[in-house]
């Protein structure tokens, strides 16, 4: 029995799912399955119940999950001290963002892991905060910045508070009512944005939508060529409007936090420990 044979049985209990599993220890779904079947062999008994839905442990693939996780997290802390004792921690962190890298200050939490933690390398991935929050409890994200309330299955810290506006093609008038709002064609954000859940708050679950997009460029080009209304960070869109490109309707602003987050139960991971740690410095700094 190996080491990554383990890592291969904990990661599909806790996805259920030979394909999320090996994204998320980099690998491919046969090198997974094949390490689960080594085990199953080895210790004469089937570990997991395969089915259409996926992969769900059996009794006696249950207890060997708790022992497992207990020689996993061992293994993790050995590393860890080890890690401590070098001060380097070697791995890649997948961070998702989804403002542009000025306003996570992206650049200085690059510069400062470098200082710290040389050998730590970040793939960036732009996306939603619905989809963030997804791939953080799959695995297949390190951790990510999102708006809204942090999860209770989520360690995080709020980086900023921004202001949400609504942006418009560049002939609307200001005095328009939240009735009318409603009747104007909206792009709006997808994969369980918060700012989508917000507007059918304010304005009912009847609204039109042309499209969706998580991409903030996207939806502003969009309201430039006039297909309808969005939502965007306030900052941006006054640079927008400063530029004669839309126009701001202020009837529907409201603030939410801007938190990087990470799973709970991954706190004690090196890497992820590390950037955790390198975020919370930055924004000590920055207050």
């Amino acid at each position: 029995m190996e080491f990554y044979h383990l890592r291969s049985f904990v990661s599909v209990a806790n996805t259920g799912n030979l394909t999320q599993a090996a994204k998320r220890l980099y690998t491919t779904p046969p090198a997974i399955s094949a390490h689960i079947k080594y085990l199953e062999e080895e210790l004469n008994t089937p570990l997991f119940i395969r089915s259409n839905k996926g992969m769900a442990l059996t009794e006696k693939g249950k207890i060997l999950l708790e022992k497992a996780q207990v020689t996993l997290d061992s293994a993790i802390d050995i590393v860890n001290v080890a890690a401590q004792q070098q001060h380097e921690v070697i791995g890649n962190f997948s961070l998702a963002i989804n403002v542009n890298s000025e306003q996570v200050q992206l650049t200085d939490l690059i510069t400062l892991l470098q200082q710290d933690c040389p050998a730590i390398n970040l793939t960036v991935h732009a996306q939603s905060t619905g989809k963030t929050l997804v791939d953080i409890k799959t695995g297949l994200i390190d951790g990510g910045y999102i708006y809204g309330d942090i999860p209770e299955d989520c360690l995080g810290v709020t980086v900023l508070t921004q202001v949400i506006t609504t942006i418009a093609p560049i002939h609307f008038r200001n005095n328009i009512s939240a009735y009318e709002l409603s009747q104007q064609p909206w792009i709006m954000m997808s994969d369980y944005c918060p700012f989508d859940h917000f507007l059918t708050e304010k304005l009912g679950t009847t609204i039109k939508s042309v499209l969706s997009t998580a991409d903030d460029n996207s939806r502003l080009a969009l309201v430039t060529s006039g297909l309808g209304l969005s939502f965007l960070e306030k900052e941006s869109a006054l640079t927008a409007k400063k530029n004669q490109q839309i126009h701001i309707i202020s009837a529907l602003d409201f603030t939410t936090p801007l938190s990087f987050v990470i799973a709970k139960n991954r706190v004690d991971e090196p890497i992820i420990k590390a950037v955790f740690t390198s975020v919370k410095q930055l924004e000590q700094v920055s207050s």
